[in-house]
């Protein structure tokens, strides 16, 4: 069935005069206005199958659509609310008959988990500087990007912006208040401390919101500080993973949909594995995906989450405290992020080897020299690593950390 008959089947005339103008400028792109955020859904899923990518694209594009983080419904991103501090975006129906607002934690809090008498120690820390899981990294820190980005951005430029949850176990040599070092001397004003129910004896550490560059430049100071060194672990324990969070609006629902299947593609599986350090179906479910499936919100706990409005979260990594380890799996994030901008949707652009001659690029060798050097060091891209990173070095505190 071609496209003009599919259409005739579901929408008017004017709709579908609107639809195949959409962008072009004329008036009758103008009056494009579905208010049935499902309707728009039906619509680009027929248009990506009979391959009108550009203006699917177009038209998702003035379209914020989401899932119901409560009920699953589709909505339009303005008629969604906040709720668990930022964690949940639910439509108004459960809004008005499973929430209640909080005054104390000042979000709305589902019925089953609102407690009459809250605790007035909420959001301070319950042990030596560890926040409460739920409590929003915003509220203590700002968007972190370099002066020269600022003004980028102020001329209209998306920025990529990445929040990075390294969670850590405590060793047993390990000060009581590493947690309040951390706050308020290695990564003050750049991330905080807080608690997480995974972990043993452990804490996760959430970034603001930052830019590669910024990221680069703080962890860093991480890495140089001795008593996280010597106190904290990672890659060798059973429970710490490493989570990465993606700016949502830095991205196209194509391009979104295309780091699903790239992590989620059988055929990448091995390559993914490898470089996320394990294969958890626990905590990083992975599943078929298609480029629709951005458009839809995921449970949780898959590889790739899309429960969040504002954000992504890419959860396959295990956790790692050594310097080459981290920045190689936190510049494979922000490289996947460059990936999907530049190749195209057929299936055979995202194999794993597309992604080596990707890498492979001059440019990208400088910009991701960790990722680049253990590219090399496993036989997927030709070269030689930067003199800046140690192969011996990353060995060795991979093994310990």
């Amino acid at each position: 069935m071609s496209l003009l008959k599919k259409l005739k089947t579901i929408y008017s005339d004017v709709e579908i005069k609107a639809i195949l103008n959409y962008g072009d400028g004329s008036e009758s792109s103008c009056i494009l206005a579905f208010d049935d955020a499902n309707k728009v859904i039906e619509l680009l899923e027929i248009l990506r199958l009979h391959h009108s990518y550009e203006i699917a694209d177009m038209i998702s594009g003035s379209y914020n659509i989401c899932s119901c983080d409560n009920c699953a419904t589709n909505v339009f991103d303005d008629e969604t609310h906040s709720a668990n501090s930022g964690d949940q975006r639910i439509c108004t129906t459960c809004r008005q008959d499973e929430y209640r607002w909080s005054d104390q934690r000042d979000t709305y809090i589902h019925e089953d988990d609102f407690e009459e008498d809250e605790d007035d120690d909420y959001d301070c820390d319950p042990y030596n500087g560890v926040y409460n899981y739920e409590t929003n990294v915003l509220d203590h820190l700002s968007f972190q990007r370099t002066a020269n980005e600022r003004q980028q951005e102020i001329k209209g430029k998306k920025l990529m912006y990445g929040g990075v949850e390294l969670e850590v176990e405590r060793r047993r040599n390990c000060r009581d208040d590493i947690s309040e070092h951390i706050n308020d001397q290695v990564l003050d004003g750049f991330a905080i401390c807080k608690s997480d129910g995974s972990l043993d004896n452990g804490f996760e550490i959430v970034t603001a919101p930052s830019t590669y560059a910024m990221h680069k430049k703080n962890w860093s100071k991480f890495f140089e500080d001795k008593l996280c060194m010597e106190g904290l672990k990672g890659w060798s324990t059973d429970t710490a993973g490493l989570h990465i969070h993606f700016s949502r609006n830095a991205l196209t629902p194509s391009e979104i949909g295309k780091i699903l299947i790239f992590i989620n593609d059988q055929t990448n599986n091995d390559f993914i594995n490898e470089i996320a350090g394990r294969s958890s179906d626990q905590w990083a479910k992975k599943s078929p995906k298609k480029i629709t499936d951005a458009l839809r919100s995921s449970d949780k706990y898959e590889a790739i989450n899309t429960s969040h409005s504002n954000t992504i979260e890419l959860r396959i990594f295990r956790s790692n405290v050594s310097k080459h380890g981290f920045f190689r799996v936190l510049e494979f994030g922000f490289a996947l992020t460059d990936f999907v901008k530049c190749t195209s949707l057929a299936l055979t652009s995202l194999h794993y080897k597309s992604f080596h001659r990707f890498m492979a690029r001059p440019e990208n060798k400088s910009t991701y020299p960790n990722l680049c050097a253990w590219l090399i060091r496993k036989g997927h891209i030709n070269g030689k690593p930067s003199r800046s990173i140690s192969e011996q070095e990353e060995l060795t505190s991979t093994a310990t950390n």
